[in-house]
């Protein structure tokens, strides 16, 4: 078991094995737990093996002359889809019901009520599913309460305040790279102190943030597992792949084993052979799949299209190639002195969308900017004026100037919606509405620009958004670093990237808002053809 302490080196002078007390875990959850979601929904839980050997060395291993456990903390670290929340369940039965503490105080803890939720179903479900568990167990709305013992199992979704004065004897703190910071945990572990044999079970997949809690846990179980330190109390668990520069090795089957106990079990290959493929082809994935599935730390912003990938969509044409055609616009606006864009996106016959790209800086400002890290200069750019860059004279942004140019681009192309930040943007867009333009706001958030990010993606990865090299949208592509929420949500990140975004902002804007346009279209068109609208009689 390298991903665990070497039990072979404790002092067993001072710690011996039950081996009784661990089979009694490991049956206690064979016997009364069941499976409660997906194809073995109502069967017995039957450990696999590394979750026996767990599950035995939590409660195996006691202190000679007391009896009591020898572990107080243990820090489980699993993948995803390694059935972390059943196996925490399950433990959590056995903690209420079988370890016999008197007055015991149980806590799930949770990030959030919806993930606290999960987990309190699924122990629901299995003292449901079983006689024995449900004549000694009720079940309350946020509570499982053992009233032979006095004892009570609660949900607490990332509430420190409501434990402080508690006398804890069990907490299971679930996903905690999810929880906002380390104070729950703090609290929890305070709380502890009253007990004689406590336990604290942190069960996780790794996170985005080393400065996190969860990084210092998972290093402090890396330095146990290698022998650099020594706790006593403190059982480390760690199942993570390896990382690398070599993408076949990071997303080789042997390294995803190595990461994911239950591959071939909970885990089916075509499921991850699936994703090792999305990996491989999709930039912005690759570090989603290494945190998700092989444990990896990644930082929460990562690169997100490779140059490759832009080149190959660029092709040759200019604005008077796409004169009459229509368009839909993202106009991405800045603070006073910075850099605005405007893109426009023209969708072809052949599924293929052109792009045009606006861009405005104050002149003061552009030679600020001169030497900017792609090494080429707004200056430069400018005096080519192929490149659609435009140099405003007053040292703060030209509203007039670039309500001018949209108006001239009104003339020369038919623009149905023009998709806009809202910040810093009043003044234009009350303007463009007054002139007759169509305007729309776009979030900024998860819920609107991930869509619309992974659209943009897809269609770069696909050949399908062509440009004509513009440099100052390209180098906006280049700096964007992306990044994620839990559940997998993505959007550019204006703190996170090196250099400025903006052109890369309107155009995902612009993206978003063509297809929010043509499923609306296409909903009102379905609706159109409803019996119910054609005014004649109708019976059913």
């Amino acid at each position: 078991m390298s991903y665990t302490t070497n039990f072979s080196i404790i002092d067993t002078k001072k710690y011996y094995f039950d081996t009784y007390t661990a089979d009694r875990a490991v049956r206690f959850i064979e016997t009364f737990c069941s499976h409660v979601k997906g194809d073995l929904a109502g069967k017995p839980y039957i450990l696999q093996d590394w979750e026996k050997e767990i599950v035995s060395n939590i409660f195996g291993w006691k202190h000679r002359k007391t009896g009591l456990r020898k572990y107080r903390e243990v820090f489980i670290f699993l993948p995803r889809k390694n059935s972390k929340t059943t196996l925490a369940s399950a433990i959590s039965l056995y903690m209420i019901l079988a370890d016999g503490e008197k007055g015991g105080e149980g806590y799930f803890l949770a990030s959030t009520r919806e993930q606290g939720r999960i987990s309190f179903d699924i122990m629901s479900g299995m003292i449901r599913n079983s006689k024995e568990l449900s004549k000694h167990l009720k079940i309350f709305r946020n509570s499982i309460e053992y009233e032979k013992d006095n004892s009570f199992f609660k949900v607490v979704a990332s509430e420190a305040g409501s434990l402080h004065g508690g006398n804890l004897s069990f907490a299971l703190v679930d996903e905690i790279h999810a929880h906002k910071d380390g104070e729950l945990y703090e609290v929890v572990k305070t709380s502890m102190g009253a007990r004689s044999q406590p336990l604290l079970i942190s069960i996780t997949t790794a996170g985005q943030d080393k400065n996190h809690i969860v990084f210092d846990l998972y290093d402090y179980s890396k330095k146990i597992i290698n022998g650099i330190i020594k706790d006593e109390t403190f059982l480390p668990i760690v199942f993570e792949g390896d990382d690398s520069d070599d993408i076949d090795k990071v997303l080789s089957i042997e390294n995803i084993k190595k990461a994911n106990p239950s591959y071939g079990k909970s885990i089916k290959e075509d499921y991850i052979i699936e994703l090792i493929n999305k990996a491989r082809n999709i930039p912005s994935f690759l570090n989603s799949f290494k945190q998700l599935h092989l444990n990896i730390f990644v930082d929460s912003s990562s690169s997100w299209i490779n140059n490759q990938d832009w080149m190959n969509n660029n092709i040759d044409y200019n604005e008077d190639d796409l004169l009459g055609e229509t368009c839909w616009g993202g106009l991405d606006l800045a603070n006073n002195r910075d850099l605005n864009s405007f893109v426009l996106i023209f969708p072809q016959p052949n599924g293929k969308i052109k792009t045009l790209n606006y861009t405005f800086i104050p002149y003061e400002s552009a030679k600020r900017k001169d030497n900017i890290a792609s090494g080429k200069a707004f200056i430069g750019w400018a005096n080519n004026k192929n490149n659609l860059l435009y140099l405003t004279e007053p040292r703060s942004r030209d509203d007039d100037f670039i309500i001018e140019k949209i108006f001239e681009l009104k003339s020369k192309f038919n623009i149905v919606n023009i998709a806009y930040d809202r910040w810093f943007s009043d003044q234009i867009t009350t303007k463009l509405e007054a002139a007759g333009l169509k305007i729309s706001s776009f979030g900024q958030g998860f819920k609107s620009m991930s869509p619309a990010t992974k659209k943009t993606e897809s269609l770069i990865i696909e050949n399908k958004l062509l440009h004509n090299n513009n440099p100052i949208l390209k180098w906006c592509i280049s700096n964007v670093r992306i990044v994620k929420d839990d559940a997998g949500n993505v959007k550019m990140s204006k703190e996170r990237s090196k250099e400025k975004i903006d052109s890369a902002v309107a155009l995902v804007m612009a993206v978003g808002q063509y297809q929010l346009d043509i499923v609306s279209e296409m909903i009102d068109e379905e609706n159109n053809k409803s019996p119910y609208n054609d005014g004649g009689f109708f019976f059913i």
